[in-house]
């Protein structure tokens, strides 16, 4: 198996996703906000990987009812 390195990083805007990229074989895939765990599987790797995002930040609360 190839060495992967995986990236996690935070979208810019109002309300911000996240992004999973696999820099060994440039494969990538966007989560929209809310979704604070997210699995990500790059076909190249054969691996899935899962993040979980804890932040106090992820979601504006004011949306709750």
């Amino acid at each position: 198996m190839d060495e992967a390195s995986y990236v996690v990083e935070r979208l810019s805007g109002e309300e911000r996703g996240i992004r999973v990229t696999c820099s060994a074989h440039d494969e990538s895939e966007e989560f929209q906000p809310g979704q604070n765990r997210v699995a990500f599987y790059c076909s190249g790797c054969g691996l899935e990987i899962e993040a979980a995002i804890h932040a106090d930040d992820w979601r504006d609360m004011g949306e709750m009812c």
